[in-house]
């Protein structure tokens, strides 16, 4: 009798052991459904909010490259149209001067007025067509526009003492020459709006750079004030920013002086 007691404990004691192993496995698979549920929901809210940030990114980064097209457009207007109104306001008050006296000279000014808008006209509508249009750039100045810069300044009765020493070792890259010309034009314009006399040009190449200096002579009275509150600096200083160099505009004693210095090479990204 005792030993079919015994027995019926250790089954009863078998069956309790089983019952709690499929308790404890029936409850470790329900935890592991509630964490695998909330890992899941985790995981999806993730998503979601990668997906967003991503989406703010990519609107983020339009707005910017808009912004940094609308800032390139504005910077070309003003430097083509400020150099060309300088260079017209300069030959028609000489005309004006010379009419009475030398109405050939009064002549030649009015031509230069003439080409001079045309030109400008020209560059504005480009520059608007890519705004309407969002069109990609078209031709940009090269080294080789540089001499008919100078004629148009030695036009508006500013003489450019040009020193290029040494010379470009190679064909420098586009951006390089366009940042050059940029600055050179809108050191030019204020040197004809706001110097006095003529202006000195120094162009250093260098296989890693180049040096560019623009000096000019200054009235004793403060009249170039206004070129240092316009656009004209800031728009020379990012020239030299886009391409990763460096400007700096200053008065040196009865000078002006504005002195970049460009790296021959890739634009930064």
């Amino acid at each position: 009798m005792s030993l079919i007691n015994e027995q019926a404990l250790i089954q009863d004691a078998e069956t309790g052991l089983r019952v709690a192993l499929v308790a404890v496995l029936l409850g470790t698979v329900s935890v592991l459904t509630l964490v695998m549920a909330w890992g899941g929901g985790l995981l999806w809210r993730v998503v979601l909010r990668g997906r967003r940030t991503r989406e703010a990114q990519v609107r983020a980064e339009a707005v910017a490259v808009a912004e940094q097209e609308r800032v390139r457009i504005a910077r070309d207007m003003h430097d083509v149209v400020a150099h060309s109104l300088a260079v017209v306001i300069a030959q028609s008050d000489g005309a004006r001067y010379a009419a009475a006296a030398d109405p050939a000279q009064a002549t030649a000014a009015l031509v230069t007025i003439g080409q001079t808008a045309r030109a400008a006209l020209s560059d504005v509508r480009l520059l608007l067509a890519q705004l309407r249009h969002s069109e990609g750039e078209g031709p940009q100045p090269t080294l080789a526009d540089l001499e008919t810069l100078y004629a148009q300044v030695r036009a508006a009765g500013v003489e450019p003492r040009v020193t290029v020493d040494p010379t470009p070792p190679g064909e420098p890259p586009a951006s390089i020459q366009l940042a050059v010309y940029r600055i050179l034009q809108e050191a030019l314009t204020n040197a004809i709006r706001h110097g006095t006399g003529d202006v000195d040009v120094r162009l250093s190449w260098y296989a890693d750079a180049v040096h560019l200096v623009v000096r000019n002579g200054v009235p004793a009275t403060p009249r170039q004030t206004s070129a240092e509150r316009g656009h004209g600096l800031i728009g020379m200083r990012e020239r030299a920013q886009l391409v990763g160099g460096t400007l700096v505009a200053e008065h040196e004693g009865s000078d002006f002086v504005v002195s970049a210095a460009l790296p021959v090479g890739p634009a930064p990204a």
